[in-house]
């Protein structure tokens, strides 16, 4: 029985060591296009990473740029960013959580203030 739960032990263990890690960092802030928008920076943590698609607050925040969304190509090291507002006119948005779909799956971060 206790080799058995040694056994267990060590097998959770390397589980955790094994966990992936996302190859983006993501974080938010103001834009400079005025205060009921906001910015996401996207920035690649491999070699080369394709961002599908962007969702902010489970699609309650949307894309304010002018210029329509298509996949982007990031390279090791490099940011893109996007600008988003609410959904109504005029209305902010407090960005919480970014969804980021990849080449290499999609990865929900997180925002803490």
């Amino acid at each position: 029985m206790k080799k058995a739960l040694i056994a267990l032990c060590l097998g959770l263990c390397s589980l955790s060591v094994h966990a992936e890690t996302a190859p983006i960092k993501v974080k938010s802030g103001p834009s400079n296009a005025g205060p009921s928008y906001s910015k996401v920076y996207i920035t690649a943590l491999v070699n080369s990473i394709v961002v599908k698609n962007i969702t902010v607050n489970r699609g309650n925040c949307k894309d304010a740029e002018a210029r329509p969304w298509k996949p982007v190509r990031i390279n090791f090291g490099n940011t893109y960013d996007r600008i988003f507002t609410g959904r109504s006119v005029l209305s902010g948005c407090n960005i919480l959580e970014i969804v980021v779909d990849t080449d290499q799956g999609a990865w929900e971060l997180k925002i803490r203030e």
